[in-house]
């Protein structure tokens, strides 16, 4: 495989990777400079620049770059199998991390104010829909994405799956948001929230508890949505909640960076 379609796969993931290149070499080495490779976070990578004990040391030092979430420039020395130094190799790892992606499970009144506030703050926004109207569509107008979908299980799988990603239930009813959670809480991801009132709330995790959530999952709904500012209007809700999701970001490590 090409490296340019190892790169795009990685870039299409989801998930956060660095880049190693080889940007200089000396001696006896056994790859030349511009070779490159893909390492993610988890450790697994994608090409080589040579193998041994240099490839090793790289993997070692991309779990640094991952956790200052800076990159290194580094010389290492080449060494034979007779212990001998032969050369050296310069490699520069830089850490690359995905856009947070805000998924809004329903064009709402509120979603319609979310979305430029969202993207506003750094965020990449997909809205999915299952109602075919006009309406949506404008709502969603400012959207990186709109999802028209047969159902909610269709319409969230349809996005790829990320530890990354901010899900909110945000639909035109208790039986709609109730679907829609069901299925975002199957998911991996940083942040799921309900828009709800406490009695629509109550009324939406019984149900799915007599469908198999568990209260465990329950937990980790963040409902009524939004930090607590006496939002009434649409607008203002709007607000509570983008200011919910930067602090529930910079607490999991995973905040948006509005310069993307």
């Amino acid at each position: 495989m090409e490296f340019i379609e190892i790169l795009n796969k990685a870039h299409t993931s989801g998930k956060a990777f660095a880049t190693a290149v080889l940007t200089a070499a000396e001696g006896t080495t056994p790859r030349h400079p511009g070779t490159k490779m893909i390492i993610y976070e988890d450790g697994t990578f994608a090409g080589t620049i040579g193998g041994g004990d240099i490839e090793m040391a790289v993997l070692e030092d991309a779990k640094e770059c991952f956790r200052n979430r800076q990159p290194i420039l580094k010389t290492y020395p080449v060494i034979q199998t007779d212990g001998k130094r032969s050369g050296s190799e310069t490699i520069y790892i830089e850490p690359v991390f995905p856009a947070a992606r805000l998924v809004l499970c329903g064009a709402g009144h509120v979603a319609g104010k979310l979305i430029p506030l969202a993207k506003s703050i750094g965020f990449r926004v997909t809205v999915i829909d299952i109602r075919d109207e006009a309406l949506m569509r404008e709502r969603a107008a400012a959207a990186d994405e709109f999802i028209l979908a047969s159902s909610w299980e269709e319409g969230i799988s349809r996005v790829p799956e990320s530890e990354n990603d901010f899900l909110i239930a945000c639909g035109f009813n208790f039986d709609q948001d109730e679907e829609s959670l069901y299925h975002l809480l199957k998911r991996r991801s940083a942040y799921v929230g309900m828009l709800a009132s406490s009695y629509k709330r109550e009324t939406i995790y019984k149900r799915l508890q007599e469908r198999g959530i568990t209260e465990e999952q329950l937990r980790t709904v963040h409902s009524p949505i939004g930090l607590d500012i006496g939002a009434e209007t649409p607008e203002e809700i709007a607000v509570s909640i983008a200011a919910e999701l930067i602090k529930a970001g910079k607490t999991k490590g995973k905040a948006p960076d509005p310069e993307s």
